[in-house]
């Protein structure tokens, strides 16, 4: 057989990326993207998991073999055993309650396609997207790489956060809120999350009272850039909102590193220098840097899954 490989999955609502790690690296062409389907029953769900599986490991060889699966799945969610806890959002409601590790490891050793591929320590692992998302950024070339004390954000529909020391995810400490999740950090009449995504940027379009309120992210975007002055200052208003939601938080922790990650960090010229002027006046210095690749990072954090340490 040929070396060992582990699959990981970032599993979204409507997507799951996937892919084939060897070595540190993203095995070349087994890069694929496959419809979610998540208001599966929970027994097709499974089916659907098992799928992508087989045909990531036949894009990585006929002799491929898996070490493990690492998932990046969105919450909430019970990463350390594996049981999913999301209900009444539109997706994945089949899986509430259940042992989806379990129950994805019986199915895997089940199926004729995988069963005699994986390796005797194959195991799954299950962790949010965004903590996967930071731990492939200290690797070579990342963001966040040789970092002491980094955050990790991704801004895109909603916001992901974690925190790291040397490398290693911290989740239980007196200096990072509760699992290293900054989007429950309440802000004027909602949660963080509400301000710092997408939903948020198209807040402010809509108070500036033009026809910036008909516009998405990306347009916005493409304005700014243009030189439109509503545009600019829209932009600048949500990196002063970022520095008012986070600041708090990012205080108690003091990173030296910040890493921006997710679709509107594409944007990150456009709201970064009002973020860290505010930082700035705060005494915060972080150094703030953008991701090459959030997907690439993510798919790679599952080495860094498999071998976490969380303090």
């Amino acid at each position: 057989m040929t070396s060992s490989l582990i699959v990981a999955f970032d599993v979204g609502g409507t997507e799951i990326k996937a892919a084939a790690l060897a070595d540190g690296r993203i095995a070349e062409g087994t890069v694929g993207h496959y419809e979610t389907r998540a208001g599966l029953a929970a027994g097709p769900m499974i089916a659907r998991f098992v799928d992508i599986f087989a045909d990531i490991l036949d894009k990585a060889g006929p002799d491929a073999a898996a070490d493990g699966l690492g998932v990046a799945f969105p919450g909430p969610f019970d990463y350390e055993e594996g049981v999913s806890r999301i209900r009444g959002l539109g997706k994945f409601d089949s899986l509430y309650g259940l042992p989806v590790g379990r129950l994805l490891q019986e199915a895997l050793r089940a199926d004729e396609r995988t069963g005699g591929r994986l390796t005797p320590r194959f195991r799954i692992a299950f962790e949010n997207d965004a903590a996967l998302f930071g731990l492939g950024e200290t690797g070579p070339g990342g963001a966040a790489e040789g970092a002491d004390r980094a955050v990790c954000l991704t801004i895109g529909t909603g916001l992901g956060s974690c925190f790291l020391e040397r490398g290693r995810l911290v989740k239980h400490r007196d200096d990072v809120p509760a699992e290293g999740w900054l989007y429950t950090v309440p802000y004027q009449d909602g949660i963080a999350d509400d301000y710092i995504s997408r939903r948020g940027i198209l807040q402010l379009a809509a108070g500036l009272g033009s026809n910036a309120e008909h516009l998405d992210v990306r347009e916005l975007a493409s304005l700014a850039d243009a030189g439109d002055e509503e545009a600019l200052l829209l932009f600048e208003r949500f990196g002063r909102r970022m520095a008012d939601v986070l600041l708090p938080s990012l205080l108690r922790f003091r990173p030296d590193r910040i890493a921006l990650g997710g679709q509107i960090s594409k944007s990150a010229h456009l709201f970064v220098p009002a973020f860290r002027e505010a930082a700035a006046t705060a005494g915060l210095h972080a150094d703030i840097r953008v991701s090459r690749d959030t997907l690439s990072s993510t798919l790679l954090g599952v080495y860094g899954l498999i071998n976490k340490t969380v303090q």
